[in-house]
């Protein structure tokens, strides 16, 4: 199955979105799961209390300050600070660093909690040249710890170095999408790079085809639009090789078939002038003077017949053509040479009006160059055939002339401008290998069809397929005294 190069390009781009995609969002959840490790801080805190209440009900030689670093130091992050006051909001204990208690108001904290039993927010910490962002959650213990000298707990997370949490959660994701569009580029940098090869190599291709050398194959096997295109280049190529060797041998033999008549012309007339040629015998070579001069009309007719259709001067216009009045015509045509060769005429006895669907010179030309083929052809004493056959909205006719037959590298070849068999050119002196040429010209500008079967030294067999159509009615304009038709 054939890959479009468009859907190749579309599923690369939307595989590189997905992974992009996938990139990013596993970025934000690092860091969302990140930041919500800071709004998880009162549940830590709560934790904390709860276990060291516990800690208190079950073993009283426990002091409250105590049973808080302790449990805070096996529940909470390494990054974590505690600090510990009493009703005066003084510090009983700390395990800031000494960087941050002089820059740190922790008055500040225990005043808030006094006014508000929980206090949860950032603030700066730390020296001025570090500009350190702090998460900090207080909380009044006087409910859970009535009896102890400590009052309020703050926690601090130094960990959270950034100015706001949702603006790093920003930051990294305009960082990650520069990165993902950065690496996107590439990578369709990259695959674009790739796919563009073959059409590279089709560039210097068509460079070569260009200044004439038709020899340089395009080397793409990829099975999508690329690969096609180059199939088709190389399919070009060859077609433009073969129709260049064709026109170098349609020069060379119009050149010969102009040449060899009209240097017999020439010698004739020179002889006539010089009298050379005796009084007697100057009808004689007059007349073939004549026939050469015919010939020449006849070759220059055919190539203006031939250059007209293939250039579109001709149009065919179709209309219900009898097949049998046709064929009877050119036969009639053709009853001296028949009778010479003491020829058969077989299968137009007992046939109906056979009818097609053509235009009724072309269908002419190319029966009357059939029939003079299959005439000259032909044995001594043989046989010309045809046959009528009706297929569904076709017509199938055929058109055998028993010989020699043709070999299976005459066929390939027989249609081809001026080309004759080797034994053609000793029984066809006047022909020039065109006729056939000239048939397969209208088969094609009329969407017929035409194929040859032969078996050599038996027959040869031309199978012509036309569309079918049905007889032309007959208007009786006769019109009787009353006035009725």
């Amino acid at each position: 199955m054939r890959k479009n190069l468009f859907v190749r390009y579309n599923v690369m781009c939307i595989l590189i979105i997905i992974v992009s995609n996938c990139f990013i969002a596993a970025v934000m959840v690092y860091y969302v799961v990140d930041y919500s490790k800071y709004n998880s801080m009162a549940t830590q805190v709560g934790m904390l209390i709860r276990n060291a209440e516990d800690e208190q009900s079950h073993d009283e030689g426990y002091t409250v300050e105590s049973s808080l670093t302790f449990m805070f130091e096996k529940m909470c992050p390494r990054d974590n600070r505690i600090v510990l006051y009493d009703e005066n909001k003084n510090v009983i204990y700390t395990d800031l660093e000494k960087k941050y208690i002089g820059t740190i108001d922790l008055e500040y904290f225990a005043s808030r909690l006094e006014l508000k039993s929980e206090y949860n927010g950032k603030k700066p910490i730390g020296p001025s040249n570090l500009n350190k962002q702090c998460h900090i959650y207080g909380k009044c213990l006087e409910k859970n710890f009535p009896n102890s000298k400590v009052k309020y707990m703050v926690i601090l997370d130094l960990e959270n170095d950034f100015t706001n949490s949702y603006q790093l959660i920003v930051v990294k994701f305009i960082n990650s999408l520069i990165c993902v569009i950065c690496f996107s580029i590439l990578i369709l940098l990259v695959y674009t790079y790739y796919i563009t090869i073959p059409l590279r190599q089709m560039k210097v291709v068509a460079q070569e085809y260009a200044n004439g050398n038709f020899k340089p194959k395009v080397e793409v096997n990829t099975r999508d639009d690329i690969g096609a295109l180059a199939q088709t280049m190389n399919s070009m190529s060859e077609a433009i090789a073969k129709f260049e060797e064709s026109s170098r041998n349609f020069v060379s033999n119009v050149s010969h078939e102009f040449k060899t008549p009209i240097t017999s012309i020439i010698g004739f007339i020179d002889g006539l002038i010089d009298g050379t040629i005796p009084e007697e015998k100057r009808g004689h070579y007059l007349k073939i003077i004549s026939n050469e001069v015919k010939r020449l009309s006849n070759l220059v007719q055919s190539m203006l017949n031939i250059s007209k259709i293939e250039s579109g001067g001709i149009k065919p216009v179709f209309v219900p053509v009898n097949i049998n009045n046709i064929i009877g015509r050119i036969l009639v045509g053709f009853f001296d040479k028949i009778e010479n060769k003491k020829l058969d005429i077989c299968g137009m006895e007992d046939i109906d009006d056979c009818w097609i669907q053509g235009d009724e010179n072309l269908v002419y030309q190319i029966f009357y160059n059939l029939i003079e083929n299959a005439i000259k052809f032909a044995n001594e004493e043989g046989c010309i055939s045809f046959k009528f056959i009706q297929v569904a909205n076709a017509r199938i006719i055929t058109v055998r002339n028993t010989g020699e037959g043709l070999k299976q590298e005459e066929i390939d070849k027989m249609f081809d401008r001026f080309y004759k068999t080797d034994k053609s050119r000793s029984k066809d002196k006047s022909g020039f290998g065109l006729g056939l040429n000239i048939v397969l010209t209208i088969v094609r500008l009329c969407n017929w069809r035409i194929n040859v079967k032969s078996e050599y030294g038996k027959y040869t067999e031309f199978i012509l397929t036309f569309r079918a159509c049905d007889a032309p009615r007959k208007r009786d304009d006769s019109i009787n005294k009353n006035g009725n038709e």
